[in-house]
């Protein structure tokens, strides 16, 4: 392949985000999206959609290959390994604990894929990320998600 070839598998893995971003916006319809400032049950899944179909729209549109592919090494896998762990743990830790636990679990799970972060700066940025989750969305959005919770 030469320099300025397109990625088959960028273009497909791309096309598949933007048809699954489409199929979630399609059905988020059937809930009620609601408006900024009454959210329905469908705005958050109508908003990822959106933001799957535009990721999937630039991973096809920038597909361009300059090297050869290589099989990922260990601690690529490690990392997709944390980062979709750490999902899981945010919706098993929104269910029970409420949505400040499962941010800040979520954002530490998450931090440790990169090798290079540090303790401190896991969870100094889980933290952050915490404030920054009640600032936007326990105190300006008002999310009927509690802050914290104890329902097990």
């Amino acid at each position: 392949m030469t320099a300025n070839a397109w990625n088959k598998r960028d273009i497909w893995a791309g096309l598949l985000l933007v048809v699954l971003g489409g199929a979630v916006c399609y059905q988020s319809r059937s809930y009620g999206i609601g408006t900024l400032g009454q959210m329905g049950p469908g705005f958050f899944p109508a908003a990822l959609g959106v933001l799957l179909l535009i990721v999937g729209a630039l991973i096809a549109v920038t597909s361009k290959d300059a090297a050869v592919l290589t099989r990922p090494s260990a601690a690529a896998w490690r990392g997709a390994a944390l980062v979709l762990l750490s999902v899981l743990a945010f919706v098993a830790a929104a269910a029970h604990l409420g949505l400040l636990p499962a941010t800040f679990s979520a954002v530490a799970i998450a931090g440790f894929a990169d090798r290079r972060n540090s303790l401190r700066d896991v969870l100094v940025m889980a933290g952050v990320l915490t404030l920054f989750c009640y600032v936007v969305f326990i105190w300006g959005l008002h999310l009927q998600l509690p802050a914290f919770s104890w329902e097990w």
